[in-house]
């Protein structure tokens, strides 16, 4: 999907808002309603029943939310790994947020071709 909501699939949008309603998955929205972050639970690509939590959007419009949006991620994710509802969380980088500092640690970097 791109940041030009003109381009989104209003089906697609729907699928992921069921998946999400199905309890696979889960937005985290500021009180100001100015950041989101957005999750979802997903089988492994690789390894059939492995279940990852993925952020799959994130908005930057104010660093200070974006941090304790991320931090409660993590802390939900914690939640789910020791429940063994997933074996992995992950965060897509789109730009250096330093998740270092959360105990994060950077596993790949995706590169697209133009």
């Amino acid at each position: 999907m791109t940041n030009n909501p003109m381009h989104w699939s209003r089906t697609y949008i729907e699928q992921i808002l069921n998946t999400l309603y199905a309890g696979r998955g889960f937005v985290l929205i500021d009180d100001e309603q100015t950041d989101i972050l957005v999750a979802a639970k997903v089988e492994c690509f690789w390894l059939k029943d492995i279940y990852q939590l993925q952020e799959v959007m994130l908005t930057n419009n104010n660093k200070f939310v974006i941090y304790r949006l991320i931090k409660e991620y993590i802390k939900i994710a914690k939640e789910m790994l020791k429940n063994n509802e997933i074996q992995q969380a992950v965060m897509a980088s789109y730009e250096d947020l330093k998740f270092e500092r959360y105990g994060m640690v950077k596993l790949e970097q995706h590169w697209e071709i133009k």
